[in-house]
């Protein structure tokens, strides 16, 4: 699937550490650091829950594929998906500008 802008997926702009706690590069689009704190948030509320990516799946109903792949930092889902997550999960995800901190990049 294209994504906006062309970026590339979200881990690809890691200029060291892993994902999702490692460090962004400098040019990394506005885009990866969003994914970057709503990847923390998921993160941190499937353990605080307890579940994995199949029970997430059936709580949530989004795609545990889906889940894994945004927890290795190589997709963003989509609103929808985001939404189903945030409800399913009872946890606000999706980080607010003002917590996303400064970004330069695209």
């Amino acid at each position: 699937m294209p994504r906006s802008h062309g970026d590339d997926a979200p881990a690809a702009y890691l200029a060291e550490g892993t994902w999702p706690d490692g460090r962004l590069r400098d040019d990394a689009p506005v885009s990866a650091v969003y994914a970057q704190a709503f990847t923390r948030r998921l993160r941190d509320a499937i353990g605080e829950m307890g579940l994995n990516p199949f029970a997430v799946e059936r709580v949530t109903g989004v795609g545990r594929r889906t889940v894994e792949r945004t927890l290795k930092g190589l997709v963003l889902p989509d609103f929808g998906a985001i939404a189903r997550l945030e409800t399913g999960l009872g946890a606000d995800l999706w980080p607010r500008r003002e917590h996303s901190g400064k970004h330069t990049g695209k």
